[in-house]
């Protein structure tokens, strides 16, 4: 019996970290942030952007060289704007809401990325990868820092193994 529940705990401990890495698409395991745009007035658009399971997020919208920001409902200290470039720092919330104006009709163009501070992520708004010009560069110091592959699995195994030794006394 006591042999069934050591399995059973292991494969409980050794399956969870890779189940958000299998190929299926598992809505816990989908992240991501959605646009959507709604005209409001002549010539006036509301974009909303839709996070989906991420906590931590730092968004980058570049708007066309026609759109103008108007306002947001994000908190001022949470945005930055610079030019064309909107950055907005999203944290534990769902939606952030922006607001702006074109000479033209039509859709705006916009296009942003997305990147999860806590499970360092990324991708396009709207879906897809972020392009390449736009991707986290690694530096110096973070190349030179090498990895330990399984260093948390052999000292979960350890645990274990010192664990069932001192029950077993």
């Amino acid at each position: 019996m006591k042999i069934y529940v050591a399995a059973l705990l292991a494969m409980i401990v050794f399956s969870a970290p890779g189940l958000c890495d299998n190929g299926f698409a598992v809505d816990a395991c989908v992240t991501g942030v959605d646009r959507t745009i709604s005209k409001v007035a002549s010539g006036e658009f509301d974009v909303t952007l839709t996070l989906d399971n991420i906590t931590i997020c730092g968004i980058t919208e570049t708007l066309a060289s026609d759109l103008t920001f108007v306002s947001t409902t994000h908190p001022e200290n949470k945005v930055r704007v610079s030019g064309q470039k909107l950055s907005f720092a999203v944290i534990n919330e769902t939606q952030v809401t922006y607001r702006v104006s074109s000479p033209t009709s039509g859709t705006p163009e916009i296009t942003g990325i997305w990147i999860d501070l806590l499970s360092d992520s990324e991708g396009a708004v709207g879906g897809g990868a972020a392009p390449p010009a736009m991707r986290h560069q690694t530096t110096t110091v973070e190349a030179e820092q090498p990895d330990t592959p399984g260093f948390g699995t052999w000292v979960l195994i350890a645990m274990m193994v010192a664990a069932y030794l001192c029950k077993r006394r």
